[in-house]
């Protein structure tokens, strides 16, 4: 969309669309559950505790912040240009943030699933676009790169989440690997993503959710039965914690 008032009014609609949906789905709740309800039917040992799921509020505020901001610089062709090219995903994702709440909602798991992977390669387009565009100021690193790379990065967790619930839905982590093994397994793999696009984008935000990610693993399982998941979250956790601060403070000090 060139128009950039008429773009920004569309980022609007779709952020207020995925916010009302996400909150009716625990005000009413849709098909008469809430989100953490149906997440209790299928008990993956991924899941982190419950708290760790705030952190929707802290992307909402991100994306709140990235909306405003496309207002505010409205007359600012280089900003307008950024958001004209991340506009079909920042479009898309909102349909699919709202595709997968129906899906999760009414228990639809494996269409959920197929819905995350769109959700995420979505996002993934729009943080490699993001790497590609000139983001010339501090302000747009922070209002337009910090929003989406935060989005992106949970997204990814999310992914690896809901593909361990698909799993438990079918009971087919007991026909293979122990469940603590898949658990394992499956936060290495957030582990190493991380490492890689932190290290390969010098994006320390991403590095922060996936510590959030790990330490909510931990927090959940810490002083219970399963002490090979435990141990293993928190390591990784305080590793990946390094890797941010590390690499914050290596851009802190080039920029």
């Amino acid at each position: 969309m060139k128009n950039p008032a008429i773009n920004a009014l569309i980022h609007s609609l779709a952020l207020i669309a995925v916010l009302t949906v996400n909150a009716l789905a625990n005000i009413l709740p849709i098909n008469g559950l809430n989100t953490g309800e149906v997440s209790a039917l299928y008990p993956s040992l991924f899941t982190p505790a419950g708290i760790t799921f705030s952190i929707w509020s802290v992307i909402y505020l991100l994306l709140l912040a990235f909306v405003l901001w496309q207002w505010i610089r409205l007359r600012d062709t280089r900003t307008q240009e950024i958001y004209r090219q991340l506009s079909p995903y920042f479009i898309l994702s909102s349909v699919f943030n709202i595709s997968w709440i129906l899906a999760w909602h009414f228990l639809y798991v494996w269409v959920s699933v197929i819905i995350m992977l769109a959700f995420l390669v979505t996002l993934t387009l729009a943080f490699l676009k993001l790497q590609q565009a000139n983001l010339n100021t501090r302000s747009n690193r922070f209002f337009v790169s910090l929003p989406l790379t935060t989005y992106f990065a949970w997204i990814c967790v999310a992914t690896i989440a809901n593909i361990a619930t698909a799993l438990v839905s079918l009971k087919l982590s007991s026909y293979m690997l122990a469940p603590e093994t898949w658990t394992v397994i499956m936060m290495a793999v957030a582990f190493l993503l991380a490492v890689y696009i932190t290290l390969t984008y010098k994006k320390p935000a991403f590095a922060a959710v996936v510590t959030w990610a790990l330490a909510g693993i931990w927090l959940r399982w810490s002083g219970g039965n399963f002490e090979w998941i435990s141990s293993t979250s928190l390591i990784l956790a305080v590793t990946c914690g390094l890797l941010f601060f590390y690499t914050g403070l290596t851009k802190f000090k080039t920029h």
